[in-house]
C-alpha cells in the first residue's frame, strides 16, 4: 500500500489519527530500549476507534501516513484491539493467516480424535454383545 493509498482512504473515511508518547510498546518484542514509543487511536465515520502502538529511532518523527504504514505491515499483531475487524475493512486487508490459538485446538482435536474414535467403538461393541440374563436371587 503506498503513501497515497493510504492519504486517500484516511481522506475518504474522515479518517483522524492522534498519538501520544509513551514509556513503551507492549507489541514490541525484544530490545526497546533508545526507541519513541506513541500510542495511537484511529477513529472516524467507519472505526470508532481503533488503538495500536508504533515504535521509531529518535531521529524519525513520522507522520500519520508512516504510522498506518507500519500499522499495515504489522497489523497480524492487533487482533485483539477494538476496531481491527473496521480497520481490515476499511483498509480492504485480508487477515487469512492462521491463528495460533486456533491452529492448536486443531492439534488438540488431532491428537484426541483417535481416543475419541475408540471410545465410540467400545460403546457400539458393547451394545452389540449379548447380554446373559441373569435370574434375580429368589425368582
Amino acid at each position: 500500500m503506498t503513501p497515497q493509498d493510504i492519504r486517500r482512504l484516511l481522506d475518504e473515511n474522515s479518517l483522524s489519527l492522534s498519538r501520544a508518547k509513551t514509556e513503551a510498546n507492549p507489541f514490541m518484542p525484544g530490545d526497546k530500549g533508545g526507541m519513541n514509543h506513541y500510542f495511537c487511536t484511529l477513529s472516524g465515520a467507519g472505526i470508532e476507534h481503533f488503538e495500536f502502538y508504533v515504535s521509531c529511532t529518535p531521529d524519525i518523527e513520522p507522520i500519520d501516513v508512516d504510522m498506518i504504514d507500519v500499522l499495515v505491515k504489522d497489523i497480524k499483531a492487533y487482533r485483539g484491539c477494538v476496531g481491527y475487524e473496521d480497520f481490515l475493512r476499511i483498509f480492504d486487508l485480508n487477515d487469512d493467516e492462521e491463528r495460533a490459538d486456533v491452529v492448536l485446538a486443531w492439534r488438540e482435536l488431532a491428537r484426541l480424535a483417535p481416543l475419541v474414535e475408540q471410545v465410540v467403538e467400545l460403546a457400539n461393541d458393547n451394545r452389540r454383545a449379548v447380554i446373559p440374563t441373569v435370574a434375580a436371587p429368589g425368582m
